[in-house]
Parts: C-alpha cells; structure tokens; sequence
C-alpha cells in the first residue's frame, strides 16, 4: 500500500517534549482499495473500506490512530452504509447532518477556492484504533486531541452532508444510531441565513447565565510567521445568555466569548465560506483570578527578567481553557512575577531565561496560587558543525540531540536545519549526557551520521563535529 504524505512539519526549534524529534505526518491516499483493520473496533472495517471511499486519511499529528474515509455516493450507497455501521460493536455510534456540501480535507486542505468544486464529497467516516485512543487518553490535556477524553471510549462517527447526492428525506436510521442534527432547519432558521453561529455564555461555576458577547476574529497569516487577529464583529448576549450570528462572512476566524470580570475563552475556529451552515458553541467562563510566586537560582538568589507562562491551563471543571490573552508575566529584580487574568483550576508554569533552564514539563499549579517557588540552574551550550568535505551537500540537512538513556516524558530533546555554514547551535540545554546525530532531510538511515555522546556541563559550551555520509 502507498501513502501519500499530505503535512510534514520538523521542529526548529529547541523545546521540552516527549519526543526530542517532532514529526507531524498525515498519512493517506485516493481510491477505494481495502485497507486492513489497524485496530479498529469490531464491523468498523466494513463501513470504512466502501466502494463510495474516494480517499482517506490517519491523523491526529501527533500519536495517530484516528481514521477518516471520504465519499462520495447516493442515498442509495448511504442507506446501505448505515445499515453496516449500526453493526460496529461500540456503546455508541453519531450520526451527525449537515446542510451543504462536504469538503474532502485530503483533497483540499487548506480550503483554497479553486479547489473547492473537485473536492466535494457527501460523507466523511470517522474511527479510532482503540489502543492509540487509550494512549492519547494518557497524554496530558494541552497534547490530547479535543475528542479525548480521559475516560470513556472513541464513538465511531459519520458526517453526512445534504446539499449533494444524499436525500435526506429517504434515509433511513437502523436504530442503535445517534443523531445529531445540525442542519439550519432543526434550530429555527433556514438557508437564507447563510452561514449560522450560536451560543449561550454561562458561568462555568454554577450554570448561571452570563451578559455578554461573542467576538467574531478573522485569522491571518503573516509572512514572517505567526498570525494576526482581526476583530470583524460581535454579538451580544440576551438575558438567557444566549447570542447568535446570521450571514457568517466568509473567512478564517476564532471565536471568543467574553463577559465583565471573566477570563475571555476561546470557544472555536472555524473556517466559514458563506454557504448555509448551522454551528453552536455553548462555552463557560471563570472569575479571573491570579497565580503569583518568585524564581531564584541555585544559590537561592533572586532571578530577574525571566519569562513565566502557563500552559495546559484547565478550568474548574477539567476542560482546556485557551484564552485570546496570554497566560504570562516577567520576573521583577526581585525574582517575584504576577500573572493575572488566570482562571481557577490548574496549569503547568513554564519558564524561560537565556543561560539558564528548568527540566521537566512544568510545574504543576492549582489555581489561585501565592507562593509558586521555582528555582533555574545554569544552562549548556551545543555547536554542532557537519563537516561535508567527502559527500555533496543537500538542500536541508537536519541535526538531532537526545538523551542518552532515551526519551521520555519531561526530557529534553530537539532538532533543527544546519545554517548556511553548517552548523547548528542549541542554547539553554539542561546538562546531562546526550547523544547527536545528523542526516539529511529528507534522508534515509544509511546517510545519517555515527553518533556523538556528550556531557553537558551548565554553564559551559561545548562543540562536536559530525561526518556527513553520501
């Protein structure tokens, strides 16, 4: 079987991670050839390798395991395949409807207009391999994908789209199917709404409705990297805290919701295209509050100007809560920091000074706090030079530093692309032993490099020289 790789996303830059190479593929191809069962649950595999299938794709980045077919059929084709997936051996099994066309992400991933009419499809299906969705449960909330739970288990899922060759007025649900209607005409409006967001604000705390707004932000891309946020309009809430939006314009956009003395939330992205379309996001929101603490060094003397965020913010009630603001604050001459604007719940405090570091993924914090106390030791220097005298250069060409005992979860690890002279340098490196390779990118094993060991001492640089190998 050939996969074709739809993303492909190397780090640049030096992190704490799981892994001390972070590769993001989305795996997949076109056609309708069988695929055999990875793990999926029982009768999954019937509904997945379909004569309609036009393509399919594994993702989420990072872990994999989640399966989504994309087809392209009758009602005919439709009702047959329902009747294949109330038979999946799962407590649970949605079928959720939508107005429109479907979008074959494989086909067109970036949503770009001239590709739109050659990627439309009428049904998408959705299944987990079991054991990858039992290994993401265990990843901490800021790395799980937004359909993990903690527990529970996957519910095989099919979106089916009524505006193409699906007559929805002749489909026919076996039962054991949940349904999820999201069309424009089971929520009061129709398709000369365009397209429709809404949403209730409530406090998170105890349910209680909440005045406010809902802020509609256009996303762009800057050509140096990042991205830009626009206000493009709003929509207060009524007294039941509830707020909608009709005639959606088209665009990249976030979603925030926000109310007096609350932590604003991001409720949603979404990429609207003016075409009759229902959504809602129902999001709660927390007081703000503060997490307040000090950073000294190992002497116990107080560090100035270094950067503290949180991360993995959760709320009260165990869900992820991402703000429009920054989680952040800097270290007065003193060593004391003041992060405001936090939600109650918890979060992992991660902190950033040239020179120094503080391995591990963060402390963990509960929230409101007034006496976080962490301490930063004196970081390594790496230069990596790859000496290329023997072979031809490539292109790209990566170079990668791990631990010598192997990688774990809190340990530090990274790569990056050599610069026009042929060296690399990682800055802020924990000391420890490490081990160091280099190979082109892409490359394949018998071109990488011997590998290097090294012991990092904080405080010091030290340079290692790599062979590269035709």
């Amino acid at each position: 079987m050939t996969l074709g790789v739809l993303a492909f996303l190397a780090t640049a830059a030096i992190v704490f991670s799981p892994m001390s190479e972070a590769f993001a593929l989305i795996l997949g191809d076109t056609g309708n050839k069988s695929l055999d069962d990875p793990g999926w649950p029982t009768g999954a595999a019937a509904v997945f390798n379909v004569q309609p299938r036009v393509a399919y794709w594994e993702g989420p980045p990072f872990g994999g395991g989640q399966w989504h077919a994309e087809c392209r059929g009758d009602t005919e084709a439709f009702n047959k395949l329902l009747e294949r997936f109330a038979k999946i051996e799962s407590k649970q099994k949605k079928l959720v409807v939508h107005d429109g066309v479907g979008k074959s992400f494989w086909f067109n991933p970036n949503d770009e207009e001239e590709k739109r009419a050659d990627a439309h499809i009428d049904w998408t299906f959705m299944v987990w391999v079991i054991d990858s969705w039992k290994m993401q449960q265990q990843m901490q909330a800021g790395l799980r994908p937004p359909d993990v739970t903690p527990e529970g288990e996957p519910v095989p899922r099919i979106d089916a789209y009524t505006g193409g060759n699906i007559d929805w007025t002749r489909v026919r649900i076996p039962k054991g199917i949940i349904v999820d209607d999201q069309r424009l005409e089971a929520h009061g409006f129709s398709v000369d709404d365009g397209t429709v967001i809404e949403g209730q604000v409530t406090d998170l705390a105890n349910g209680a409705p909440l005045m406010g707004e809902m802020v509609l932000q256009r996303i762009g891309r800057q050509k140096e990297g990042g991205y830009t946020y626009t206000n493009v309009t709003t929509a207060r809430t009524d007294n039941d805290g509830r707020w909608v939006l009709t005639s959606t314009p088209e665009g990249w956009h976030q979603i925030v919701v926000r109310a007096e003395e609350y932590v604003p939330r991001i409720a949603g992205y979404a990429q609207h295209d003016g075409l009759p379309a229902w959504a809602q996001y129902n999001t709660g929101l927390v007081r703000a509050t503060t997490v307040i603490g000090t950073v000294k060094d190992a002497q116990g003397k107080p560090l100035a100007e270094v950067t503290v965020k949180l991360r993995d913010v959760m709320s009260v009630d165990q869900s992820s809560y991402k703000s429009p603001q920054d989680y952040e604050s800097t270290t007065d001459v003193e060593g004391r920091f003041k992060v405001t604007g936090v939600p109650a719940g918890s979060a992992r405090v991660s902190i950033h000074k040239d020179g120094y570091c503080r391995p591990g993924l963060g402390l963990e914090i509960q929230i409101p706090a007034t006496d976080v106390a962490l301490q930063m030791t004196k970081s390594s220097r790496i230069v990596v030079v790859v000496d290329f005298e023997d072979v031809t250069r490539p292109a790209e060409y990566i170079v990668s530093i791990s631990p010598e005992q192997g990688e774990s979860i809190g340990s530090w690890g990274g790569s990056g692309n050599i610069d026009a002279s042929g060296s690399r340098t990682f800055k802020n490196v924990p000391p420890g032993r490490y081990v160091i390779h280099g190979r082109p990118n892409p490359g394949n094993s018998s071109q990488e490099t011997d590998q290097v060991t090294v012991e990092l001492v904080g405080g010091e640089t030290t340079d290692v020289e790599l062979k590269a190998k035709e």
